[in-house]
């Protein structure tokens, strides 16, 4: 009688080299996706430029490198012109809700500055002098100033380090986008080269897995991209009409800004909505005020309602894997990792969906990819 099982070593040592190789991939992906991200970007660029390319290449009869080239710059005039529309518009009327700003902050200074020297303040500091120690009431309010003045040096130290930080990381910024434009038109023009080639080193069975993978994992991510869009343009709308019927001054812009604010996951519309109403509250503007606090369930509702919907059709992911792999993400790295964990989860509903972990099972415990069935077709190819 064998000591050893020899199925079961084989199947041991088969799981840990899946193991050993899953881990590997991991690894590569988390300390090195700084390294790869740029071209993972350029790569997608290229992926969605190459219909371009092939219209140019096809209808014009353009060489593939002068048609890339053109793509490109098509691709960035077109990016480079909705961003100077959308930025010249914020910044323009943004200069003015700044300005409005400012003004109402001077506006509370000289109130402050009135109330300081009024007949019924300087009462209240008599009252309060016959009351409390004056020495004492002195020091109390010199702790406070001071306490005040530090939390002010530490704001403007933390905004002055911010536009620090932003400045410095300017020049890197300009680099990463050369690399990104540079590999990007490398790409595009070998893209036919590459697809070759990889389509050449991959098995039949492998490939049409990665055919499903690739196809499934497209569909979700841009699903997602452009349901995500689809609601923050929502919300936008709906805090549009409720600015307008609030009589609010550049509503277009601001509802724009918090349309981009929407974009960004766990922040929101309540980011500017919630603010807004106490400063229009300690501002006296009741209606403003109000109106603010009834729009915001108002706009929540409406995406709430649209969401299941768009998600729906967009993803197709299961939304309790979404919150879980939601909430993982953000744990494990940070705000990023919101981004990460729906990634994760768009990965591995492919993968299901072509019945890789299935395949992956049974190499475990046969040392196949494939099923009886699938392994005698295979022969009777070769034969």
């Amino acid at each position: 009688m064998p000591i050893f099982n020899t199925t079961l070593v084989h199947r041991i040592f088969r799981a840990a080299w899946v193991l050993i190789l899953v881990a590997a991939v991991a690894a590569v992906f988390y300390f090195g996706f700084s390294i790869i991200c740029p071209f993972l970007i350029a790569w997608l660029l290229a992926y969605m430029m190459n219909p371009i390319v092939r219209f140019l290449e096809n209808r014009w009869k353009f060489r593939r490198g002068f048609a890339v080239m053109t793509a490109l710059l098509l691709f960035a005039a077109i990016i480079a012109g909705v961003l100077y529309i959308f930025t010249t518009k914020i910044i323009s009327e943004s200069w003015h809700i700044m300005g409005i700003v400012q003004n109402q902050i001077m506006e509370w200074r000289a109130q402050a500055e009135a109330y300081f020297y009024s007949a019924e303040f300087q009462h209240l500091l008599s009252d309060l002098n016959d009351t409390f120690n004056f020495a004492d009431l002195k020091s109390s309010l010199s702790k406070y100033t001071g306490t005040i003045a530090s939390g002010g040096t530490l704001i403007v130290a933390y905004l002055f380090n911010f536009l620090k930080a932003t400045v410095l990381f300017l020049p890197k910024l300009a680099v990463i986008t050369v690399i990104v434009l540079v590999a990007t038109f490398l790409i595009s023009k070998q893209w036919n080269m590459i697809s070759s080639k990889g389509t050449a080193m991959i098995p039949e069975r492998v490939r049409r897995s990665l055919g499903v993978v690739t196809s499934d994992l497209q569909n979700a991510v841009f699903g997602y991209i452009k349901g995500h869009i689809i609601l923050s343009s929502i919300t936008a709308l709906v805090f549009f009409l409720g600015l307008l019927v609030l009589g609010v001054e550049y509503a277009f812009t601001i509802a724009l800004i918090g349309g981009l604010v929407d974009l960004i996951p766990l922040v929101g519309i309540p980011a500017i909505v919630v603010p807004w109403a106490i400063f229009a509250y300690v501002e006296g503007n009741v209606f403003l005020g109000t109106g603010l606090l009834i729009m915001w369930p108002i706009i929540l509702v409406t995406r709430h309602a649209f969401e299941p919907k768009v998600y729906g059709d967009s993803i197709g992911l299961n939304p309790l894997m979404l919150l879980f792999f939601l909430y993982a993400g953000l744990k494990l790295f940070g705000v990023p990792g919101i981004i990460i964990g729906i990634l994760s989860l768009v990965v591995l509903t492919a993968l299901e969906k072509a019945h890789v972990f299935r395949d992956v099972w049974r190499y475990i415990m046969t040392g196949s990819f494939f099923s009886n069935e699938e392994d005698q077709a295979a022969v009777s190819l070769i034969d």
